[in-house]
């Protein structure tokens, strides 16, 4: 009896050390099927999440070619690739089986400019710089009174208040913004606004931004309507907003 449970386990043992190797030749062929199979080659590098950057752009500096395996490309190293684009915050690439890479982007948005001695650099909320333009970006009002040496592009620009500035367009409603020609950080700590129309509006301390912002959104619409010559409005208090016309008189809204 002893013998016959001896040759048992031995038989087992055999049939198990088959069942391995059969099945590590299975997934050696199968990996050797699907590495050289035509039917998993890259055919569409598919962008996602972009607004800013152009598709083809995010394509070329992934550097996935079409026609290569999908199994065979390096998905850290196509993010790494896209990362480096100083518009590209954070960056996902993924493959969709047969034949397709995603590449999911989030984008760095832009906020204001600022003027260097390069020219004027557009800036994200964390102070990236984004890219070199031209003054007059709608919607992109100029910071001024930081001072700051320029970095590279994808870069955050290292400025004393620059930070405070930013935080102030990013407080602001959207109606407001767009209506902004500059933000000014004064050196006594206030925030001076100016209107695409010229118009100052003295913000004071850096606090209460949204409040102020939508106050400040009424008065102009008030202006406008009524074709009101304004020599500046003072919203350093959000409830007691003061406006100075061009003639010498003040008063509240109404």
């Amino acid at each position: 009896m002893a013998g016959l449970a001896q040759g048992k386990e031995i038989g087992r043992k055999k049939r198990n050390i088959y069942e391995n190797l059969f099945f590590i030749l299975l997934v050696l062929t199968g990996g050797f099927v699907l590495l050289n199979s035509s039917f998993f080659d890259v055919s569409r590098v598919q962008v996602r999440g972009n607004h800013f950057m152009e598709e083809e752009k995010i394509r070329t500096v992934a550097g996935i070619g079409p026609g290569t395996n999908i199994f065979k490309v390096n998905l850290n190293a196509a993010a790494a690739g896209v990362k480096l684009l100083p518009m590209i915050k954070d960056v996902k690439v993924s493959r969709s089986l047969p034949s397709t890479i995603v590449i999911e982007v989030t984008e760095r948005k832009p906020l204001g400019l600022l003027p260097t001695s390069e020219g004027f650099i557009e800036v994200d909320r964390d102070g990236v710089y984004l890219k070199k333009t031209g003054v007059g970006v709608p919607g992109l009002p100029v910071v001024t009174g930081i001072q700051a040496p320029t970095p590279n592009p994808g870069e955050p620009v290292q400025a004393g208040r620059l930070d405070e500035a930013l935080s102030v367009i990013d407080g602001l409603p959207g109606d407001a913004v767009n209506k902004l020609s500059e933000v000014h950080m004064s050196e006594n700590g206030q925030v001076v606004l100016y209107t695409l129309d010229g118009i100052q509006c003295r913000l004071g301390m850096a606090s209460e931004v949204a409040e102020k912002g939508g106050v400040l959104v009424q008065i102009l619409k008030e202006i406008q309507s009524r074709g009101e010559k304004i020599h500046y409005i003072d919203l350093s208090y959000a409830g007691s907003p003061v406006v100075y016309y061009k003639h010498g008189s003040k008063g509240g809204t109404q």
